[in-house]
C-alpha cells in the first residue's frame, strides 16, 4: 500500500526493509539513533561509518541496523530489539566495537558529529500487509517516505480500528506492497503513529503512488472521513536507504 489520500493531506504507512524479526506477539519494537552530522566533515564521516559497519559484521555484532539519511545531513540507524531491556546490552557492546575501533579513530569520528537523538518505535503484525510476493524485491528498495501521524489524545483505538479496516480490505484486493504501522513510543511527542513506504528510487515511489491513490479513490474518500476526526497534524520525510552505512547479519 502506498499512500491514504486525505485530499491533498496523505497517509502512508509502514513498510520496512527488515521483515522477519517479527515477534509471537505481533509486535516488533525498533530502537533508532540518529546522528546530526557536520557538513564540513560529511566525508569524513561517511568513511568512519563505513569502516565500522564492517568492523561490526568482522566482529559480529549482536544488534542489526538499517542506516537512513534524510538529506539534511540526518542520519538513522535503525536496531530491531526484543524489548527496552535490549538497548543496554546494545550500548555495551557498541562500546566493545569503539575499542576495537581505536581511541584516536573514535575522536576524529566524534569530531565529525553535531549532535544525537535516540527513540523506540513498536510496529503491529495485525495493522500491516506482508504479502509473500513484494511489488519490490528488498535488495531493490532505495526511497522512503516516512511520516509521523500525531492523534488526538484518547483517540488511539479509533485509529488502529481505521489502520485495520484498510489492512482488510487490501488484502482481500490481494495488494502486493508491503505496508507496516507503528507507535511512536520513547523519545515522541504522543500520541503518534509512524510509517514509511518505499520505492526503488523517488521516482518509482512517485509514479506508482499516483496509480494507487487513482485506483482507490473511492476507498479512501470514505475511510478519510472517520481518520480526519481524529488527526492532529502529520509530519512527512523523504529518506534514502544507506546499505554501506547498514549492517546485517545475512
Amino acid at each position: 500500500m502506498k499512500r491514504i489520500a486525505l485530499g491533498f493531506i496523505v497517509i502512508l504507512l509502514v513498510c520496512t526493509i527488515h521483515t522477519t524479526q517479527a515477534q509471537e506477539n505481533g509486535k516488533q519494537i525498533w530502537y533508532c539513533w540518529e546522528e546530526e552530522v557536520h557538513p564540513e566533515h560529511i566525508n569524513d564521516y561517511w568513511a568512519f561509518s563505513k569502516e565500522l559497519a564492517q568492523l561490526c559484521k568482522d566482529e559480529n555484532y549482536n544488534y542489526e541496523f538499517y542506516a537512513w539519511t534524510t538529506g539534511d545531513f540526518k542520519y538513522q540507524y535503525w536496531h530491531p530489539i526484543s524489548s527496552l531491556a535490549d538497548i543496554e546490552d546494545l550500548e555495551k557492546g557498541w562500546s566493545k566495537i569503539m575499542e576495537k575501533f581505536g581511541e584516536e579513530k573514535t575522536a576524529k569520528w566524534v569530531k565529525t558529529i553535531k549532535s544525537n537523538y535516540s527513540k523506540t518505535i513498536t510496529e503491529y503484525d495485525e495493522l500491516s500487509i506482508m504479502p509473500e510476493v513484494n511489488r519490490i524485491p528488498m535488495d531493490s528498495v532505495n526511497y522512503m517516505e516516512f511520516q509521523e501521524f500525531y492523534i488526538i489524545p484518547g483517540k488511539q483505538q479509533e485509529f488502529r480500528k481505521i489502520m485495520k479496516k484498510a489492512v482488510d480490505y487490501f488484502e482481500s484486493e490481494g495488494h502486493n506492497d508491503m505496508w507496516r504501522v507503528a507507535s511512536g513510543d520513547l523519545g515522541y511527542n504522543g500520541p503518534v503513529y509512524v510509517g514509511w513506504s518505499y520505492g526503488k528510487n523517488q521516482l518509482d515511489y512517485l509514479e506508482y503512488d499516483k496509480i494507487f491513490s487513482e485506483k482507490y479513490e473511492d476507498f479512501f474518500e470514505d475511510l478519510n472521513k472517520d481518520f480526519l476526526k481524529i488527526l492532529r497534524t502529520v509530519k512527512r520525510y523523504d529518506s534514502w536507504y544507506l546499505r554501506d552505512l547498514s549492517y546485517s547479519k545475512n
